[in-house]
């Protein structure tokens, strides 16, 4: 098809194949999405592994952890191969497979977004709660109840998702979600520094007596720091994303236009494989829970 604009559903289409330049695009595409999806189904599959297995990462913050590690898994498992899948059928211009397959890759794509903005969200809070608790976080911030909310988070991205099939301006939904998680994670952050700080100053006059507290602090200001890092990438890699949505609105869903949304998707997607790195990292829980288990096998 030359200049072909159609439309699957809520989705544009342009299945022009003029020029090697697309072929070729398509190609390095489905490359880079099959090698990026086995290491990320890889890292966190390995992730939820040994926080299912080891009973010292039992707890609320780790299983918001594993929440997170769930939706990258998703995305690996099932995003990055229907997306390479659609590519193929592009390719062959072969456009009924093509549509079902691209819409199988498309929702599950935003369901996991949806889930990694609000997960960061409820870590944030979750460590404010822990700090500010104190002897009723136990009562209070249980296992069962972060499943309860987990749970719940999917759900609500699910139905999010879903509403893009009879809701007009949908693009609001993600944009009103992106507002409200990042200033939920960012009041949440300042209010966990500020109360480090305000700990750090009573330490030199109470230092026995708080030396207890100023573990559960410096972990919290650990875990808010790894925050900010697992945003910042998704931010970042989220950046390429949006500029192309910008260009769109000036210059149409051109084909120069479809590749760079193609490029930028496989950028967001790594993202996923980087975040069980960025928790290897910053938790030596789960490094030395990651080290046992690869010892063992």
């Amino acid at each position: 098809m030359n200049k072909t604009q159609l439309t699957c559903f809520f989705l544009k289409i342009n299945l022009d194949q003029a020029g090697t330049e697309t072929q070729t695009a398509n190609i390095v595409i489905c490359v880079l999405n099959s090698v990026f999806s086995l290491i990320t189904c890889t890292g966190n599959s390995i992730i939820l592994y040994v926080i299912w297995k080891t009973q010292e990462l039992h707890s609320p913050f780790f299983i918001l952890l594993s929440c997170l590690a769930a939706a990258d898994l998703l995305v690996g498992l099932v995003c990055q191969p229907f997306f390479v899948a659609y590519k193929m059928a592009e390719l062959a211009n072969n456009l009924s497979v093509y549509c079902t397959l691209r819409m199988i890759y498309n929702i599950p794509s935003w369901i996991t977004s949806g889930v990694s903005l609000l997960t960061l969200s409820l870590v944030s809070v979750h460590q404010l709660l822990a700090l500010t608790l104190h002897l009723r976080y136990n009562t209070i911030v249980t296992v069962p109840r972060v499943f309860q909310i987990s749970a719940g988070v999917w759900i609500l991205s699910i139905t999010g998702i879903t509403s893009r099939f009879y809701v007009r301006n949908w693009i609001a939904i993600p944009a009103v979600t992106l507002l409200l998680t990042f200033f939920v994670t960012a009041l949440s952050t300042l209010k966990i520094f500020q109360i480090v700080r305000k700990h750090q100053r009573q330490i030199s006059q109470q230092e026995q007596s708080v030396q207890s507290n100023t573990i559960n602090v410096l972990k919290c200001k650990k875990s808010a720091v790894t925050v900010i890092y697992v945003y910042g990438l998704f931010v970042i890699f989220y950046i390429p994303f949006h500029a192309m949505i910008f260009v769109e609105r000036f210059s149409g869903y051109t084909l120069t236009v479809k590749i760079g949304y193609d490029f930028a998707a496989t950028v967001v997607f790594v993202n996923s494989f980087l975040n069980p790195l960025v928790f290897c990292w910053r938790f030596g829980e789960i490094r030395r829970a990651v080290k046992n288990t690869l010892r063992k096998n």
